[in-house]
């Protein structure tokens, strides 16, 4: 026989070695899910934090046309009061509704006409109609984007004076007579962005909509060599500058005075790019990589702070943009995993955010990145705010309108507008609000 001084030797003390070696390893997973997946995403800058507290904000000022993605001021909020905003059980009064194809385009309003893109079989089209519903053109051309999360296009057509631009899903950037008499508006001119700029589609296709500030037209098509970020005029197309080599978001465009000069920010692949509006000259960037690349949502840009945020489990941050000694740099406010948008963008309504963290519509502090409330029950959406309300569109097509108050969600009426995907925002203009989905756009009356 055999003796061992080893104190595993015994059944009863291996058993209590394999507990506290499990215990230990269960510990030390732990701690690695801690370091990694919360205390690595929840961090703050107390200095950065209290000067925060201090900012006061602008408000968006009246209006009553949407002219491009997330309205006037591209910040998801309109100016419209007066609204109908306790809505019978059936909802408003539906005024139209017309047929459309795929696609997760918005509508901009604009002087009384209604624009938007979708799929007709093997064509992209751009449509308008007037305030009643009354098509007055439409223009389509050979583009057949297909896409296991949706077919068709993505972004949202930019009204600038008398011109309309649109970006379709392959990259087909066009110019158009906004206010045309039809049936037919051909278009001014269009460039291939992909092929112009030596760029590959993404995975889920060319979905920023573009923005124009001044006489310039900005675009991401994502190219390589220096052509990532595109300046063109807006009259004529003609290229101004390019600049960066990042691999392109499906984010949209910003543009704002930060730190004293005026900027365009991009939200690109590997994260925020701030540019020289003039020339297209780097001055910042902040690091935001996500799965699969999905820079998705719309910055949120308030005086020199910049409010970003990613689904996929990253969450979102604030980042404060300074100027010292001459030089742009960015610096964490904060960051958590408190909003983690994945196909819609959220709105900041006086010192709270509004938006879908995955599938819960949430209200966070501005100032903070603190969840004031939480409410389920539209699977992911998007929204807008007008007249002091949320105006909601569920993914699966419940619509609600609630009071934008960050004491607790308070609706004020819901109705069931479809049954089919719902990836496109929600627009209030005109006293009108405008809902779409895969196979139709609605339009109902908004005035008491």
């Amino acid at each position: 026989m055999t003796y061992s001084n080893d104190s595993t030797s015994s059944p009863g003390s291996r058993r209590l070695f394999l507990v506290v070696s499990g215990g230990l390893l269960v510990a030390l997973a732990g701690l690695i899910a801690y370091q990694v997946f919360w205390k690595d995403s929840a961090s703050e800058n107390p200095e950065r934090l209290q000067e925060l507290q201090n900012v006061r904000f602008k408000e968006a000022a009246a209006a009553s046309d949407w002219p491009q993605w997330r309205g006037p001021n591209r910040d998801g909020v309109s100016g419209e009061t007066g609204l109908l905003t306790t809505w019978p059980e059936d909802g408003p009064r539906k005024l139209w509704e017309r047929p459309v194809g795929a696609g997760y385009s918005a509508v901009a309003v604009a002087r009384g006409r209604v624009f938007t893109m979708f799929q007709a079989g093997p064509n992209e089209t751009v449509a308008c109609w007037d305030l009643d519903g009354n098509e007055i053109w439409r223009h389509q051309y050979p583009a057949n984007y297909r896409n296991s999360y949706g077919d068709g296009p993505r972004a949202t057509p930019t009204v600038d004076g008398e011109l309309v631009y649109t970006v379709g899903a392959t990259g087909m950037f066009s110019c158009f007579r906004a206010f045309a008499d039809g049936p037919h508006n051909p278009p001014l001119w269009t460039k291939n962005l992909l092929t112009e700029f030596g760029a590959e589609n993404l995975r889920w296709g060319v979905s920023f909509s573009p923005l124009v500030d001044g006489d310039t037209v900005y675009l991401n098509p994502g190219g390589p060599n220096g052509k990532s970020l595109v300046a063109l005029d807006k009259k004529s197309g003609a290229i101004k500058w390019t600049s960066q080599d990042y691999q392109a978001g499906y984010s949209s465009p910003m543009a704002a005075d930060i730190a004293g000069e005026r900027q365009i920010v991009f939200f690109t692949a590997p994260g925020l790019v701030g540019v020289a509006a003039a020339d297209g000259r780097l001055l910042w960037r902040f690091a935001w990589q996500t799965d699969f690349d999905s820079s998705i949502a719309t910055p949120i840009i308030e005086q020199d702070y910049v409010f970003v945020s990613s689904g996929y489990g990253k969450g979102c941050a604030m980042v404060k943009i300074d100027k010292l000694n001459g030089a742009f740099e960015p610096s964490l406010v904060y960051k958590n995993k408190n909003m983690k948008t994945h196909f819609s963008s959220c709105v900041r309504y006086k010192d709270h955010l509004y938006g879908f963290d995955d599938a819960s519509l949430t209200c966070l502090d501005f100032r903070t990145g603190k969840v004031a409330w939480s409410e389920r029950g539209f699977d992911k959406g998007s929204l807008m705010i007008a007249d002091g309300h949320l105006f909601i569109l569920g993914e699966y097509g419940t619509a609600a309108v609630a009071e934008a108050t960050p004491e607790e969600y308070r609706e004020k009426g819901r109705f069931e507008f479809s049954s089919r995907k719902c990836w496109t925002m929600p627009v209030v203009a005109n006293g009108r609000l405008f809902l779409r989905d895969e196979q139709k756009l609605a339009c109902y009356d908004l005035r008491k």
